[in-house]
């Protein structure tokens, strides 16, 4: 078994892509469909539902990745189990905060930008359809020297960075409801 940081297993979020999860994105999403359901916010309960659940998915579950489904179908078996099916029937658990490496990405498109781009595009329709909410791009000097190969930044460099920039607005109307952060270079 894999030794992972904090004892839980990741999320996969789709193809190819998991994330890391604490604890308080499991509370948010069960306050907030407890408030969907009646319930005042900030239910109460919910912290300790969710502590519950990552004892569990740390000491008890024998894989090293979830999938979104079955985290949800835990969590609403466990609310039902309690008594509070109005709550798991509000339940919408979206995935947390998912971060996406540029320089993996380009070399997975081997160091052409044209592939480059294709894979980007693709990864954040996948990445939307699957409810991300928000993602981070990380690693984007690496990958635009990698892209221009280039060991420094170069003004080749910058004009890339500019071009994956507007690439990204010019998708902004398209990824309802996602926010795409990229750090400056």
């Amino acid at each position: 078994m894999i030794a992972l940081p904090s004892r839980l297993p990741l999320l996969l979020v789709g193809p190819g892509e998991s994330t890391h999860y604490e604890k308080q994105w499991v509370v948010e999403a069960i306050q907030s469909a407890a408030q969907a359901a009646g319930h005042e916010a900030g239910w109460w309960f919910a912290r300790d539902i969710a502590r519950s659940l990552l004892v569990y998915l740390q000491d008890r579950y024998p894989g090293t990745t979830v999938t979104l489904a079955e985290l949800s179908d835990r969590i609403r078996h466990t609310l039902k189990s309690i008594g509070f099916s109005d709550i798991s029937d509000n339940l919408a658990l979206t995935p947390p905060p998912v971060t996406l490496s540029l320089r993996s990405l380009a070399i997975e498109a081997d160091g052409v930008e044209l592939s480059f781009f294709n894979l980007l595009g693709s990864r954040l329709e996948e990445l939307q359809k699957l409810g991300v909410r928000h993602l981070e791009l990380t690693d984007a000097k690496n990958g635009v020297k990698l892209l221009c190969s280039s060991r420094t930044w170069s003004s080749r460099c910058r004009e890339l960075d500019a071009d994956i920039r507007h690439f990204l607005a010019s998708r902004r109307s398209r990824l309802h409801g996602c926010l795409v952060a990229m750090p400056s270079s």
